[in-house]
C-alpha cells in the first residue's frame, strides 16, 4: 500500500475525507493526520509518505510553503491540493513544485478515486523502476567489496541501503542446492529464483529479521549469502548455531539436498574479500569434509587435500570387471574408488577430473565397437555432471548407474560382433603367431576381456586358444624342418619360440618326437 497523509485545519473535513474515500481500493493507506502545515511537515520527514492530500488554507504554514519547503529539502513525496474556487488559480502557481493534482470543494468521490487510482499505478511503476536501480547500484557494490575493489564509503552506502547498520562481524556463505538433475530437461530460472527466495525467507524468519536478506546468485544452483553478527542474536552469537538452525529449516522447505560452505569472520565490510574466498576454498573440501553438508573455514583451515587423480590401477581394475559382466564386482571397485577419494583427501576438482577419465574410458571402448552413445540415457547426465552440485552419495550414484549402463552396452555390443570379433583374432594370429603375442596383448588389442576372448575361441573352434597357437607355430616348423636347412634355434626363433629347449620340449610333446628326430626320418625315407 502507498502511504498517505491528510492535512488540514478542520478536523471534521479530515474525518469526512477519510471515510468518503475506499482508500485501500485505490491503493493507500492513511497513515497520519496533521492540522497545520508545520506539523504536516514535521510528519513528511519522519514518515516519508507517497502522497500528501492538503489543504490550500491553513494557519501557521500554508498548503503552498508547506509543498515549497519539502521540495526545497528533496523530499519526493507526491502533493495533491484541495481547494475552494476562489483559490483555484492560487494554487495553480503550485505547479512549478510538482504538484500531482487539484481537487475542487466540495470533493467529488468518484474524481477523487480516479486520480488516486492513476497515480497508485504510477507510483508503483516509479518504485519498481527505483527499486531496480538501486538492486543495481547494490550489486555492483558487493561485487566490488568481493574483488577488494571497494572502500568504506561504498560499504557504509550499502549498510544503509540494506539497513544493516553496523555489525561488529561480517561472513560470506555459499549455499549449494544439490541434485537439480531432474530438472535437466526442463530448466527454468524460475526454479532457481524460488530457491533464492526461499532461502532469504527462512534467513529472514528464523533471525527474525525486519531487513531485506541479501541473497547472491553465483553459478547455476548455487548462491552467496551476507550474514552478519546481527543475525546471530538468538543463536548466542555463535554462527555454527545459525548455520545448523537455517540447513534444518531448508530442509523442510526443499526437496533437494543444501551444501553450505562458511566464510571465515571479517571485521568490516569493505574486508568481505577475505570471508569470501575463505568460503570459495571450501568448496574443493565437498567430497572429503562435507558428509553433513557444512563446511566451515576453521575446520579446513589446516587440511590439506590433494589434487592428484586417481592411480591407473583404479581405471584398469573397474574396465576389466565390466569386461568380465560382474555387476557385484563392478560396484566393489566404484566403492574403492571412492574410499580412495576420501582416504587421499582428494580436491573436488580432483574427483570430477578422475570422474570424467572413467566416463571417458568407458565411451571410448564404446565407440570403438561401434557403439551408440545416444542411446545411454545416463550419459546425458554425465554430460550435464559439472554443471550441476551433487553429494558424493548422488555422484556416486550417477556414475554407478553409468558404469552399469555401459555395461550393458559393452555385452549387447560384443553379442553382436563376437563372431565376427573372434575371426579376426583368429585370422591375425595366423598372421602374427612368428611375433611374441599372447591371449592378454590379443585381447587388449581388441579391446576385449582375456577371460571372455579365452572362453569365446574355445567355444567357437572347439580349442583353447593357447593350443591353437602353438599347434599353428609346431605346424610351421615342421614345414621349415621339411623344405630348409635352417637350424633347430633358428626354427624356433622365426615360430615364434625365444626358447629353443622350451620349442623341442613342445614339439616332442604334440608330435612324440624331437624335431632332429622328425627331420633324420624325413631324411632316411629319402
Amino acid at each position: 500500500m502507498n502511504k498517505v497523509i491528510l492535512v488540514d485545519d478542520e478536523i471534521y473535513v479530515r474525518k469526512g475525507l477519510r471515510s468518503l474515500i475506499d482508500w485501500e481500493d485505490c491503493g493507500f493507506e492513511v497513515i497520519e493526520e496533521a492540522s497545520n502545515g508545520q506539523q504536516a511537515l514535521s510528519m513528511i520527514r519522519e514518515l516519508r509518505p507517497d502522497l500528501v492530500v492538503t489543504d490550500i488554507r491553513m494557519p501557521v504554514l500554508d498548503g503552498l510553503e508547506l509543498i515549497k519547503k519539502a521540495t526545497e529539502e528533496g523530499i519526493t513525496s507526491k502533493f495533491i491540493i484541495i481547494s475552494g474556487y476562489s483559490d483555484f488559480k492560487y494554487a495553480q502557481s503550485a505547479v512549478r513544485f510538482g504538484v500531482h493534482d487539484f481537487i475542487l470543494k466540495p470533493i467529488d468521490k468518484d474524481e477523487m478515486e480516479e486520480t488516486l487510482k492513476i497515480l497508485s499505478k504510477s507510483l508503483v511503476e516509479q518504485k519498481i523502476l527505483f527499486e531496480k536501480n538501486e538492486e543495481i547500484i547494490l550489486k555492483e557494490i558487493m561485487q566490488q567489496l568481493l574483488f577488494g575493489e571497494a572502500d568504506e564509503k561504498d560499504a557504509a552506502a550499502y549498510l544503509k541501503a540494506r539497513l544493516l547498520g553496523n555489525p561488529k562481524e561480517f561472513y560470506y556463505i555459499i549455499i549449494e542446492v544439490n541434485g537439480l538433475l531432474k530438472n535437466l530437461y526442463d530448466q527454468n530460472i524460475v526454479t532457481y529464483e524460488k530457491v533464492k527466495g526461499k532461502i532469504a525467507k527462512v534467513i529472514r524468519d528464523v533471525c527474525d529479521l525486519k531487513a531485506k536478506v541479501w541473497v547472491q546468485d553465483l553459478e547455476q544452483g548455487s548462491f552467496g549469502v551476507l550474514i552478519t553478527s546481527d543475525y546471530l542474536n538468538r543463536f548466542q552469537m555463535n554462527i555454527r548455531n545459525f548455520v545448523h538452525w537455517v540447513k534444518e529449516e531448508l530442509s523442510h522447505q526443499l526437496s533437494e539436498e543444501v551444501t553450505f560452505y562458511i566464510g571465515q569472520p571479517v571485521p568490516k565490510l569493505h574486508f568481505l574479500k577475505e570471508s569470501y574466498e575463505s568460503a570459495q576454498k571450501g568448496l574443493q573440501y565437498k567430497y572429503t569434509q562435507g558428509e553433513k553438508g557444512i563446511i566451515f573455514n576453521d575446520d579446513i583451515a589446516k587440511k590439506e587435500i590433494t589434487y592428484t587423480e586417481l592411480e591407473d590401477s583404479f581405471y584398469n581394475l573397474l574396465i576389466e570387471k565390466i569386461e568380465e559382466e560382474s555387476i557385484e564386482n563392478i560396484i566393489k571397485v566404484i566403492e574403492k574408488i571412492f574410499e580412495e577419494f576420501h582416504q587421499k583427501s582428494m580436491a573436488r576438482a580432483a574427483v570430477q577430473s578422475s570422474i570424467n577419465r572413467i566416463v571417458h574410458s568407458l565411451l571410448k571402448v564404446i565407440k570403438k565397437m561401434d557403439g551408440d552413445l545416444s542411446k545411454l540415457i545416463s550419459f546425458q547426465f554425465m554430460l550435464k555432471i559439472q554443471e550441476f552440485h551433487v553429494t558424493q552419495m548422488q555422484l556416486k550414484t550417477i556414475l554407478t548407474d553409468f558404469v552399469l549402463e555401459s555395461r550393458e552396452e559393452i555385452i549387447k555390443l560384443r553379442k553382436n560382433s563376437s563372431q565376427g570379433e573372434v575371426y579376426k583374432i583368429k585370422k591375425f594370429i595366423e598372421k602374427h603367431y612368428h611375433e611374441n603375442i599372447s591371449l592378454k596383448s590379443i585381447a587388449a588389442k581388441f579391446y576385449m576381456n582375456p577371460v571372455y576372448l579365452g572362453q569365446l575361441f574355445k567355444k567357437t573352434y572347439g580349442i583353447y586358444f593357447k593350443d591353437y597357437l602353438l599347434q599353428i607355430r609346431i605346424n610351421e616348423a615342421k614345414r621349415l624342418l621339411r623344405q630348409s636347412e635352417m637350424r633347430i634355434y633358428e626354427i624356433a626363433e622365426s615360430v615364434g619360440f625365444n626358447n629353443t629347449d622350451y620349442f623341442v620340449t613342445i614339439f616332442g610333446k604334440l608330435e612324440n618326437i624331437t624335431p632332429s628326430e622328425y627331420r633324420n626320418h624325413l631324411v632316411r625315407k629319402v
